[in-house]
């Protein structure tokens, strides 16, 4: 038995759907002498008729027809993957696992992932909120698609780039004596009770030193870990903070109100990625849409 090719059995296939030669060139968009042809070819290869022509008409052998039983369904599995390829390159289908710091995990990114997901509902999103090391761990682990995080870290399994560089805020009640100002200087905190970030990070270590060149003493009496938990100390009345504008923003409508802080401080998100690991046209998308969207916040456009 000689071998047989994806176009014989296409022919075979139309003819055995539309019942004449005709009707399956048109389907097929070859002439009829091709058709015939190719019919031709898989007898040939198959070894046995496909096809009598009964008084004018075109016949399926019993052998023709147990053919057509098993090129149906392959071709119903072939149509399966052409609407799987479909549905992927237009994104009703796939998934995407999400890496975030709280910054934007805790109240910025579920806006956006909600929104995209209302558009895609064929589409699985998973969001896991962590520390900006455990962020970098999971992409560099190829355990999440995309991350997002403050630390521009140089490692040979993550793909960083810049995402948005803000300034951080200070941020207060409304009824504290320096809400009315138009923005808030460093030694306006001098004896203001302080509910401090206790971060790591490099940006927040800038307050302190601050604090220090232009000697205010502020009353430090709260260390927490998280902007959002800062956030919550504030409107419960314990102090006020400094935190980044995405954060602060998510708190506004229940009055937490928010002032330009000087001399600044840059706060600067990276979306990260897998080295080894090729982007899905997924996750192109959902970035291009942050990256869209987040420029509000930029120190350049951002009005506190």
């Amino acid at each position: 038995m000689k071998n047989i090719n994806l176009r014989q059995l296409e022919a075979f296939r139309a003819v055995m759907l539309t019942k004449s030669i005709t009707r399956a060139s048109e389907m097929l968009f070859v002439s009829q002498p091709a058709v015939s042809r190719l019919i031709r070819d898989l007898e040939t290869s198959v070894e046995f008729d496909l096809f009598k022509r009964i008084k004018k008409r075109l016949v399926p052998t019993p052998e023709g027809e147990a053919l057509f039983e098993e090129v149906e369904r392959s071709f119903t599995g072939i149509n399966e993957i052409s609407l799987a390829a479909r549905e992927i390159k237009d994104f009703r289908s796939g998934s995407m696992v999400i890496a975030s710091l709280p910054a934007l995990g805790l109240g910025y990114l579920p806006e956006i992932i909600t929104r995209f997901a209302e558009e895609k509902p064929g589409v699985s999103l998973s969001l896991s909120i962590r520390d900006s090391q455990s962020v970098s761990s999971l992409i560099g682990a190829q355990r999440a698609d995309v991350g997002f995080t403050e630390l521009g870290e140089r490692d040979d399994n993550l793909i960083s780039e810049k995402l948005l560089t803000s300034n951080l805020v200070c941020v207060m009640r409304a009824d504290h004596a320096l809400a009315g100002k138009p923005a808030i200087n460093v030694q306006d905190l001098d004896n203001e009770a302080y509910i401090r970030a206790n971060n790591w990070q490099l940006t927040y270590r800038y307050i302190d030193r601050y604090f220090d060149e232009y000697n205010v003493k502020s009353k430090i009496q709260i260390d927490t870990h998280q902007n959002a938990t800062v956030a919550e100390f504030v409107l419960a009345g314990a102090g006020i903070g400094i935190i980044d504008p995405i954060t602060a923003d998510r708190y506004a409508n229940r009055g937490l109100v928010s002032k330009p802080f000087t001399p600044s401080i840059p706060y600067i998100y990276y979306v990260i990625y897998p080295a080894g690991k090729p982007r899905s046209m997924l996750a192109e998308e959902f970035v291009a849409r942050i990256k869209t969207d987040i420029e509000k916040y930029s120190s350049k456009n951002h009005n506190n």
